[in-house]
């Protein structure tokens, strides 16, 4: 279809209809002659209100101060060149009375040569403005944020290089600002420290990772050595790849310093546990005499438990694996290897409390089948298994212990001191429960505990 002056005319109003600008079109005579919905929601005048009238009367008579706006310096209604155009921001009125900042563009209609009217492009600023001052506020809160943390910050260029620090991070090394802006991390990093250090940055930079925690050393500007916890990510640009790293430094030579105090007394404090068990077993050697009953008991249960403490100790009393607790607690009886002992399980790492509990019970078991059960003879086999059971709160752990192929078991006439360690010191201490069943096949125990 051939493009007519109607067609255009048409395309045009609804250019003008749908623009999201306001746009007002100004005859001659310096009234307004067209104004579009936009324009409408921008003033709070209807089209009709404006049609017929001079916008300066309505959009732009007075100034905020309350002060009246002269016609003669309205660039809205002033006459304006020939083929020139006129920008701008200024200060329109709403029909509510309210002021609000407005940018504007107005262009003269040539016809002939002469000028026959203008059209007005005005956009409101007052959402572009609060935007602008909100996003003002928030980079001085986040600069304000990075002066005044109380843990040292940095943005770290790609070589290294120190881009921009805060005062924290000048109090923990020591340096002035001026002078540790012309260095790099590797320059005051510990040499020990610094291959994983600098092999963490790469994968950094490349994308690899997009962030790592470290613990390392520097060297404060007085040359005394401090630990720091430094954690670090990416600030990426458009294209993905990093622009600089945010290293957030945390002075913890305190903590470590601490911590190595107490690593040193707890060391003292287990040697001396150590000494004090293999006191308690000589002197009961040297006391007790040979026929003493319950004497042989003694010793064992003191062996057993130091065994039980040397495994903790090798873990730094963080606990031990079931699977070690009970390696360790039937080994004096032949162990798996002897073929006679059967223990299976999944993984589980168990509390230092519940490991010595288990260990100690497990003891009076072994101890119990060498002389009573099944491994008092040629025949007997032991089987040792543990699962896992969903709790009501924790996950369960339930471990069970069967004797089979040894003499016929009838219950004990009395309870003595292992079974009392068994039943009862065993539950209490692993906070869960024990029971100890006598079929003739076989002693059984079972036991069932939380494990975090």
């Amino acid at each position: 279809m051939p493009l007519h002056e109607h067609n255009i005319a048409a395309s045009f109003k609804a250019i003008c209809e749908n623009a999201t600008a306001a746009l007002f079109v100004i005859d001659a005579k310096q009234q307004c002659i067209y104004a579009n919905p936009a324009a409408e929601t921008l003033t709070g005048f209807k089209a009709r209100e404006l049609i017929g009238q001079r916008l300066h009367d309505l959009i732009h008579h007075s100034r905020p101060d309350g002060s009246k706006y002269p016609i003669s310096e309205c660039p809205l209604d002033s006459g304006l060149p020939a083929n020139s155009r006129e920008q701008g921001e200024d200060i329109f009125v709403h029909a509510d009375g309210s002021f609000y900042p407005v940018s504007y563009t107005s262009s003269p209609i040539i016809e002939h040569g002469n000028l026959v009217g203008k059209v007005i492009e005005v956009h409101g600023l007052a959402k572009k403005r609060a935007i602008a001052r909100e996003r003002e506020r928030e980079k001085a809160l986040l600069a304000k944020t990075f002066d005044n943390a109380a843990v040292g910050i940095a943005h770290v260029g790609h070589d290294g290089r120190w881009l921009r620090i805060n005062d924290r991070l000048c109090a923990i090394v020591g340096y002035p600002r001026e002078e540790l802006l012309t260095m790099t991390f590797q320059d005051i990093t510990h040499p020990d420290d610094l291959s994983g250090d600098l092999e963490l940055y790469e994968k950094l930079k490349s994308g690899e990772i997009s962030g790592y925690n470290l613990e390392k050393r520097y060297y404060r500007k007085d040359g005394k050595l401090i630990w720091v916890r430094l954690t670090t990510s990416s600030q990426k640009n458009g294209s993905g790849e990093m622009e600089f790293c945010i290293a957030v430094v945390e002075d913890i030579t305190r903590v470590k310093e601490h911590q190595q105090h107490l690593d040193i007394m707890a060391g003292e404090l287990q040697h001396r546990v150590k000494n004090t068990l293999a006191t308690v077993q000589a002197i009961a050697r040297m006391s007790l005499p040979d026929d003493t009953a319950g004497k042989e008991a003694f010793v064992s249960r003191i062996l057993a438990l130091s065994r039980s403490h040397d495994l903790l100790l090798a873990q730094n009393w963080s606990g031990a694996a079931i699977s070690d607790i009970v390696e360790q607690a039937i080994h004096p009886f032949g162990g798996t290897e002897g073929g006679r002992i059967t223990a299976s399980g999944p993984d589980c790492r168990l509390s230092s409390r519940t490991s010595l509990a288990l260990s100690m019970a497990l003891n009076e078991l072994g101890t119990n089948a060498v002389k009573y059960g099944a491994l008092s003879g040629d025949q007997g086999v032991i089987d040792i298994d543990w699962h896992f059971t969903p709790g009501t709160k924790k996950t369960q752990l339930e471990l069970k212990w069967q004797e089979s192929g040894g003499p016929e078991v009838s219950p004990p006439q009395r309870k003595g001191f292992g079974t009392t360690l068994i039943e009862r010191a065993l539950a209490s201490e692993m906070q869960g429960e024990t029971a100890v069943e006598y079929p003739p096949s076989g002693v059984i125990f079972k036991c069932s505990f939380p494990v975090e």
